[in-house]
């Protein structure tokens, strides 16, 4: 898949249906993003009906699902083009009104549709409800908390279905995996199936699976950190095929250096063997 499909198909998972909509979405040509579509709907990774595009085995959105009383997208998330913070309301939202800008609001929100609004999770979501802002972005599943119930997403439903999503994205292939994101107030978190990350930092967190679901991370202070975390979690991984079993360090600030493969064998007792 090249980078424009990526890029296409990244945009249909975030809510683009329309040509337009992958257009602004992706700042492609419009003939690039015709090539990428029509080359997608050929490979069957994206279908295209009378609601636009979707990508294949996902279901079309329910098309009487509304906003209706919900204005949680313009209370929660921040929009900078109109200068409102997060969890403030809007200055062009009243009551009873709406939106007083709707015409000429900004790309973002003409562009922003929910994972609710999209039918991917079913009424428990409502925003107004649940108190959640999930959406999707063209690299992570992003949930954003009211401030009025900051661990609501701990809470059943919601955390298995998080869960549940963080560990499809785990497990695709190459570049079609996405991280699951949470934002509560000033807290940052990411889910690694039921295992949390606070303060996950920019540089990325390698991890290494303890059970289905559970893992054990180690937090990148740097690119170099990073791939040095890799390196050593894929030796891991060979050490375990090779001998059924391998320690695992458990400082989560540790910074390996090569060779791994001597210090993992001391430490796991499999040094004479």
């Amino acid at each position: 898949m090249d980078q424009a499909m990526l890029v296409a198909v990244r945009a249909v998972e975030a809510g683009a249906t329309t040509m337009k909509g992958v257009i602004d979405a992706t700042g492609l040509s419009r003939l690039k993003v015709e090539r990428a579509l029509n080359a997608l709907e050929k490979q069957k990774l994206l279908v295209r009906d009378r609601q636009g595009f979707r990508v294949a085995g996902r279901q079309a959105p329910p098309p009487s699902r509304q906003c209706g009383s919900c204005n949680a997208c313009c209370d929660i998330l921040e929009v900078a083009a109109v200068d409102k913070p997060v969890h403030q309301l809007c200055k062009h939202w009243q009551a009873d009104t709406g939106c007083t800008i709707y015409g000429r609001r900004p790309q973002m929100c003409r562009s922003f549709a929910c994972a609710w609004l999209q039918g991917h999770l079913d009424d428990a979501w409502f925003p107004e409800k649940a108190g959640l802002v999930v959406h999707f972005s063209q690299d992570a599943v992003n949930v954003t908390v009211d401030d009025h119930c900051p661990d609501r997403w701990r809470e059943e439903p919601y955390f298995s279905k998080l869960c549940e999503w963080s560990l499809n994205g785990i497990r695709r292939i190459g570049n079609r995996g996405y991280a699951t994101l949470i934002v509560s107030g000033p807290d940052r978190f990411l889910l690694l199936g039921r295992t949390i990350v606070p303060d996950p930092t920019l540089f990325g967190t390698a991890f290494l699976p303890l059970t289905l679901d559970t893992f054990r991370f180690w937090k990148a202070q740097s690119a170099e950190h990073l791939q040095r975390l890799h390196e050593r979690v894929a030796e891991i991984e060979r050490i375990r095929r090779e001998f059924g079993s391998c320690a695992i360090p458990e400082n989560e600030d540790d910074d390996p250096h090569p060779p791994y493969r001597p210090a993992l064998l001391r430490l796991s007792n499999h040094a004479n063997a």
